[in-house]
């Protein structure tokens, strides 16, 4: 190659170099006083002096409702304390609600599905926000599976349902081998739970219906070993206003039920184009969003808390022949939900800080591999970056937090 030509080749090499953006920015767990994640540290601890399991259940809308951000963290935590399991699992994954990396799963029969997104389901959606109704015949197969998608062993089994007039009966196979039926029906509504450990193990799990509907809200798979469990309760479309309409006070003993050490909330996706974000710092958000956060935290007792800010968005703005914009609510809504979370002493992680800040959505959607073109949502390696930034940054706050025990 002659030299002027080798010149305009590395001129526009660095040019191209120059324009690739750099996607992702190292952010801090805030938490003054390190008490909003203490809980969760000491679990996490035991988890890694092999004698314990940390747990922790994660609430959002539709960027982890595919499990992108949330398999990313728990790989990263599974590989440092161990892998006790995908832990709790909503009934037979629907894909138009949720989905698990970490589960194959499978269904037969009748099934109908009552959200906190759309309600009809009696006020009941289970830890999950999602409700299962299995008809009489139907029955769905689980299996957890490990990063190379091979069979993971499980030793703890839970099926969470709902119990009330009219209904019929469940059963419950691991491996083909029966391990309880019981009737859920019953003068009252309520919310029950069969659990049995299986100290042989299973790969595969199976329930149904028979003599009547049963609402189903998922399933438990522990390995019986210490470890961490990262459970992602994400429901496609829901935000702040989902909680308080539909879950209310059904969802602080189903919380409570589950023991988690850590509680984690992302909510705000599809609140960013709220008026009410746009005005006086978004004060007229804070109750909004504070009526989830108590709906979703009322049954934690002393479990950690941890808020989690949505990704940073924008949009076409009709109005200007179609110009892509920043969304203007996005800083306020991220000052609220910090403040929040201060005063409700939970930890704070900014999603928003981590991909760039003000107008970050725009550069993210134009990155080639990463944008999705609709300026709101990233591609699976977006999560993924963001994922790992999630984990940095918590287990940088847990290794200083050891060192400062």
């Amino acid at each position: 190659m002659k030299l002027p030509a080798l010149l305009t080749a590395l001129l526009l090499w660095g040019c191209a170099a120059q324009a690739a953006p750099v996607l992702g920015v190292p952010t801090p767990v805030v938490d003054p006083g390190h008490k909003g994640l203490s809980h969760w540290f000491s679990a996490l601890k035991a988890a890694e002096a092999k004698t314990g399991v940390a747990r922790a259940i994660q609430y959002g809308d539709s960027t982890i409702a595919a499990d992108g951000f949330t398999k990313t963290i728990r790989a990263r935590l599974a590989t440092r304390f161990g892998d006790a399991g995908p832990g709790f699992v909503t009934a037979a994954l629907n894909p138009a609600w949720h989905q698990r990396s970490d589960i194959l799963s499978t269904r037969s029969g009748g099934w109908e599905w009552r959200t906190i997104l759309l309600g009809g389901g009696g006020g009941r959606y289970g830890l999950g926000g999602i409700v299962a109704i299995v008809r009489p015949g139907g029955y769905a197969t689980v299996r957890a599976i490990d990063a190379a998608k091979a069979p993971a062993p499980m030793k703890h089994v839970e099926l969470w349902y709902q119990g009330g007039q009219g209904y019929g009966s469940y059963w419950v196979t691991a491996d083909d081998k029966e391990l309880g039926r019981g009737s859920a029906a019953a003068a009252a509504t309520d919310d029950r739970r069969f659990t049995l450990d299986v100290p042989e193990g299973f790969t595969k799990l199976a329930f149904g219906a028979t003599g009547g509907t049963v609402p189903i809200y998922g399933v438990v798979l522990e390995t019986g070993t210490p470890g961490i469990t990262w459970e992602a309760l994400g429901v496609i479309g829901v935000g702040s206003k989902s909680f308080t309409t539909y879950a209310k006070d059904s969802l602080r003993p189903q919380v409570a039920q589950r023991g988690a050490d850590l509680v984690v909330v992302m909510l705000g996706g599809n609140e960013a184009g709220y008026p009410a974000l746009l005005g006086k710092g978004g004060e007229a958000y804070a109750p909004i969003y504070a009526g989830a956060l108590d709906t979703i935290l009322a049954g934690k007792g002393d479990a950690s808390c941890l808020v989690v800010t949505p990704l940073d968005q924008g949009f076409a703005d009709e109005m200007d022949n179609g110009t892509v914009k920043a969304r203007p609510g996005m800083k306020n809504l991220v000052a609220v939900q910090e403040r929040i979370a201060m005063e409700k002493g939970c930890a704070f992680w900014s999603t928003y800080a981590a991909m760039g800040g003000p107008g970050s959505a725009l550069t993210w959607a134009r990155a080639r591999g990463v944008g999705t073109g609709d300026y709101v949502h990233v591609t699976a390696k977006g999560l993924d970056i963001l994922g790992n930034l999630a984990a940095d940054a918590l287990l940088g706050e847990y290794d200083a937090w050891v060192a400062r025990r």
